[in-house]
């Protein structure tokens, strides 16, 4: 897929869900505009009820007697003779339970014109009631335009919500659901995208080191057909060379990617045996020995594990400590200078190839270990290889409890060393 072509999809797809997540917020504001708005209604209704209930015993006669008989024993009647304060308590009560209104709340008969409270709620104060959304007039009870009744929500908000609460619920997990679908979407596809771009430089690399030794063989056996060599013994056995070096080479390279494909399936049979990691070094430095003849590299050995034995894979553990020295060797400039040592480090057994190298920067290190991946290798354009190599490494170490570092500056070299936990019980008579 293009890059333009995903970055098409994903501002469509970007849009698209940001208007679905503005109409959700647009939807659910509203829901709770209509929603308070009959929680409001409600509560109007709740006491306007209460109200209305009070308004009605200024009808009855006997109610109309006991105000005449309290008016001939005191001068003046107060808003505590119209309206009995348990009977309003339990009034309002009753009222609001009828609504399905079930908040804490406080009420309080108070008068605007002096600012006192006459009757309510244990604790209620004058400035929740002045401020409270909710103030009717009892003026159709007791003297008009002087004495309200007040309500105040402990929490309001909180009602309406849950009044709200499943289709508050239900459109942010729907929406949560989208947002991860769609992140999770581009994700896949980036990473897809970058999947087959290694796999085509992998095909890329793999034809061409499969390409160069057929070449190569294939030109040394038409050589040796030749009549003007074929009676030359030393052209045919320097032709013959050529044609086993590079058949090893290209051997080499299958057997790479067969081991790394059987590790992945999971068919692997492993032999594990204790092993002596100074002798795993002594064994690999000798493959390369025709190597180190031919080319100007200086390899030392610091083998100083006191205890070097630790459980594996004998084939496998000399194959990873192969390609670290082969990479160690392919990636240095001039006059490759290669330390390997072994030491002991707590419950491990450590095996270390350092080199002076091109080195590795910090941004491509967290990435070496992985598949099919390879590091860019600046100015040393004629290496090439499949991007298996470390990867195999990281696997058969993890296979094993071990653990792999990598110490690395770009121009001064790497360092990669593997701990494998040592094997404490004294080892005698084991291949290693």
């Amino acid at each position: 897929m293009q890059k333009n072509t995903i970055f098409i999809i994903t501002l469509i797809t970007t849009i698209a869900l940001s208007g679905i997540l503005m109409t959700q917020i647009y939807w659910v504001k509203t829901a709770y505009s209509l929603k308070e708005e009959q929680f409001d209604n409600s509560v109007r209704i709740a006491v306007k009820s209460v109200i209305n209930q009070f308004q009605q015993k200024q009808y009855d006669s006997t109610f109309q007697q006991k105000l005449v008989k309290l008016a001939y024993k005191k001068d003046i009647l107060t808003i505590d003779d119209y309206i009995n304060a348990n009977e309003l308590d339990s009034l309002i009560h009753d009222e609001l339970n009828c609504m399905a209104i079930n908040s804490e709340y406080k009420y309080g008969v108070y008068s605007k014109s002096n600012k006192t409270i006459a009757m309510g709620s244990v604790g209620v104060s004058a400035s929740e009631l002045f401020s409270s959304y909710y103030q009717f007039s009892l003026g159709s009870i007791y003297k008009s335009g002087d004495y309200y009744l007040g309500i105040k929500f402990q929490n309001r908000t909180y009602m309406i919500l849950h009044r709200m609460e499943l289709w508050v619920v239900l459109s942010v997990v729907f929406v949560l659901i989208l947002t991860v679908s769609f992140i999770f979407v581009i994700m896949t596809i980036l990473h897809q995208k970058k999947v087959s771009e290694i796999k085509a430089n992998f095909i890329n690399n793999m034809t061409h080191e499969f390409k160069t030794p057929i070449a190569t063989t294939t030109l040394a056996a038409e050589m040796i057909q030749k009549s003007e060599v074929i009676n030359n013994p030393a052209k045919i056995k320097s032709y013959s060379s050529i044609i086993l070096d590079e058949n090893n080479r290209l051997q080499s390279q299958v057997e790479q990617v067969l081991q790394v494909a059987i590790l992945e399936s999971g068919k692997n049979q492993f032999k594990i045996k204790i092993l002596n990691a100074n002798r795993i070094i002594e064994t690999v430095l000798c493959s390369f020995e025709l190597r180190l003849k031919e080319s100007n590299i200086i390899i030392s050995e610091n083998l100083d594990a006191s205890n070097p034995y630790f459980m594996a894979d004998r084939s496998h553990v000399i194959n990873i400590f192969y390609n670290l020295i082969d990479n160690a060797i392919k990636y240095s400039s001039k006059n490759p200078i290669i330390n390997i040592s072994t030491y002991n480090s707590h419950e491990y057994v450590v095996l270390s190839v350092k080199d002076n190298g091109i080195g590795i920067s910090k941004e491509y290190q967290k990435n070496i270990f992985k598949n099919l991946y390879r590091v860019p290798t600046g100015n040393i354009q004629d290496v090439r290889g499949f991007g298996l190599g470390l990867y195999y490494v990281k696997t058969i170490v993890d296979q094993f409890g071990g653990k792999i570092d990598l110490i690395s500056e770009p121009g001064v070299g790497s360092n990669f060393s593997i701990s494998f936990p040592k094997y404490l019980t004294k080892a005698k008579n084991h291949e290693s």
